[in-house]
């Protein structure tokens, strides 16, 4: 027994006792969001060689280099990479929300995502615009089809949920992250949200971490941010004084894993969540 209880306060090294608040980040932790994004442009681009024959590895690549470069070259990128809105993101985006950037981006969203994949097509074999259009919009309608929640999400909100206050900090559109916690059904669960897109400013900035504290009303000290990413996620909440842990899903992901200076701990669960706060939690 003694073993156990020193093995578990181990693993909770660096934590602060009691743990006030946790804050979530969204895409590639509590829900699915590269691997959809893929997965999506795979299924489209299978129904392109079927229309078109054109190879379909190549146009998946070719898709997300032309996302990639169009992207950068729009106007809005500066405020787009500001908030964190991904390239292949902005194909399957609507932009509503407040604020004339995001006005802008709107009124141009259907002509680069089109434009996109015309160039991509391009590279292979010529193309009509409504071919264009349908690819387009099949797009949107897979990367809707692959809304979902990790399977640790939603059973480890709902238990920690009466214990401990929770928010969420996402990068991205509003449209898209409201989305995406609307088709998971986590919004059922209420948490706090700071969207960048719509608070103008994203992760590694302090101001989205700050805001979630803050409708909180927790000190940095006393909570602890669960993210993917060394550097949007657990390096910001350390500096900020959070504690944090590190979700890398597959365990080879933490075979390359350089750690901050920091209370920082990697997990490989959301479950693990649980073990590392049910000290402070009793």
């Amino acid at each position: 027994m003694e073993r156990d209880r020193l093995a578990n306060q181990d693993q909770r090294d660096g934590l602060p006792s009691p743990v006030e608040a946790v804050i979530w980040d969204l895409d590639d932790t509590l829900v699915v969001e590269r691997p959809a994004a893929e997965a999506a442009m795979a299924a489209t681009c299978r129904n392109a060689t079927t229309v078109l024959g054109v190879d379909t590895n190549q146009l998946e690549q070719d898709v997300f280099d032309e996302a990639k470069s169009q992207w950068s070259a729009l106007p809005t990128i500066d405020f787009a990479r500001r908030v964190g809105i991904a390239s292949w993101e902005a194909l399957w985006a609507t932009f509503e929300g407040p604020g004339q950037e995001l006005s802008d981006l709107r009124a141009v969203r259907l002509s680069h995502r089109q434009a996109v994949w015309r160039k991509a097509i391009e590279r292979q074999t010529t193309v009509d615009h409504h071919t264009v259009e349908e690819l387009s919009e099949r797009f949107v309608a897979e990367r809707f089809n692959r809304m979902e929640a990790y399977p640790d999400a939603e059973p480890v909100i709902s238990q920690l949920q009466p214990e401990v206050p929770m928010a969420i900090v996402t990068n991205g559109a509003p449209d898209t992250q409201r989305t995406k916690l609307s088709l998971t059904g986590l919004d059922r669960f209420g948490l706090p949200t700071v969207v960048a897109g719509e608070i103008g400013i994203g992760k590694p900035s302090p101001e989205p971490f700050l805001q979630a504290l803050g409708q909180l009303g927790v000190a940095p000290e006393r909570a602890v941010f669960v993210g993917d990413s060394l550097t949007r996620d657990i390096t910001p909440a350390l500096n900020l004084g959070m504690a944090a842990l590190l979700i890398a899903r597959h365990p080879h992901d933490t075979n390359s894993i350089i750690l901050p200076g920091g209370r920082c701990n990697v997990i490989t669960s959301l479950h693990a969540v649980q073990q590392y706060l049910s000290p402070g939690m009793d």
